[in-house]
């Protein structure tokens, strides 16, 4: 699960008047009572999500979308304005205005996801906030237990993920020890040693609500007790074909396996499944800052090696 992104409070809006509607009518924008500015945002965004994924050129210049909208300079910088302080766009100076291909990536396969994703119970389908449970997630679950990886694996890390939960209680049901990251890690790990669990008790130990209840919580000073982890699992946002996680943009992965390497449970050896919805799969090679790089993707209808091979992230900066 990831926390709630705060943003800044919009600018107030103004009334539209006559004049600005027929302009922008002329330029082919819905006739609503919305401010310009904000129909010129969704027309920008339409734009932006439209494009293919890959795609790296800016957005047309400004003149041409001032006439393209029939509105002023003012008017379409400050829907841009907003665009960027959303993480959408991006203002190079000089360059031109370009779509963030991570982020085009996420709001996407957040549209792709209303159609099979399963409602939280904090946050309902605000995907933005959660990775979430999935249609037909249980065929991937049994993939993901046919892997050598997973069979030879003693200690597991599972992501606190809607769409692994089951994994964790499956990793205790086969003894397994689970490090799993509390939300946010706002209260750091927790620790289950799986053989301990009683199978009444397995369920409600595998929610990030009941596993503080049979584990043991430890900050990162502790990380050291659990031992080497021998797999990662985790779910994603969207994950390409190439390897790169792509999570909400918290980057939560990213710190908790720089802790993990920090206190020598990972290195470069140690495998990464992301467990996902086809419909999470990207195909396109994108520019993408990952969370952290995955060996295998398992989906519903197949298991995907990943191309680039490895686990690498900025902070570790190292490929097997």
């Amino acid at each position: 699960m990831q926390r709630p992104n705060h943003q800044a409070p919009r600018p107030t809006r103004r009334p539209v008047s006559e004049r600005q509607r027929a302009s922008a009518r002329q330029g082919g924008l819905p006739d609503t009572l919305e401010p310009l500015y904000e129909r010129v945002r969704h027309e920008l965004m339409r734009m932006a999500l439209e494009a293919p994924l890959s795609d790296s050129e800016p957005l047309p210049p400004e003149p041409r979308l001032m006439e393209r909208f029939g509105v002023s300079r003012g008017t379409l910088r400050r829907a841009i304005d907003e665009m960027a302080r959303d993480g959408l766009l991006s203002v190079e100076q000089g360059r031109g205005t370009f779509v963030n291909q991570e982020e085009r990536a996420r709001r996407v396969v957040w549209e792709r996801l209303a159609e099979v994703a399963r409602p939280d119970s904090r946050f309902d389908m605000d995907l933005k906030h959660f990775v979430p449970d999935f249609s037909d997630r249980s065929k991937a679950d049994r993939a993901v237990r046919g892997q050598p990886a997973w069979t030879a694996a003693r200690t597991v890390f599972i992501a606190p993920d809607n769409s692994t939960e089951d994994l964790r209680r499956q990793a205790m049901a086969e003894g397994k020890r689970l490090l799993v990251p509390t939300y946010g890690l706002r209260r750091g790990f927790v620790r289950i040693e799986g053989a301990a669990i009683a199978e009444a008790d397995r369920a409600m130990a595998a929610t990030l609500d009941g596993m503080e209840r049979f584990g043991k919580r430890i900050g990162p000073a502790d990380l050291r007790s659990v031992g080497r982890v021998e797999l990662v699992v985790t779910g994603a946002t969207a994950v390409t074909t190439d390897g790169r996680h792509i999570g909400g943009g918290q980057r939560y992965l990213a710190m908790e396996w720089a802790l993990l390497v920090e206190q020598g449970l990972v290195d470069d050896r140690v495998p990464v499944v992301a467990v996902v919805h086809d419909c999470q799969v990207i195909d396109e090679r994108i520019e993408a800052d990952p969370d952290c790089m995955v060996d295998t993707i398992v989906t519903p209808t197949r298991v995907i090696q990943c191309s680039a091979g490895g686990t690498i992230t900025a902070l570790r900066g190292r490929r097997k």
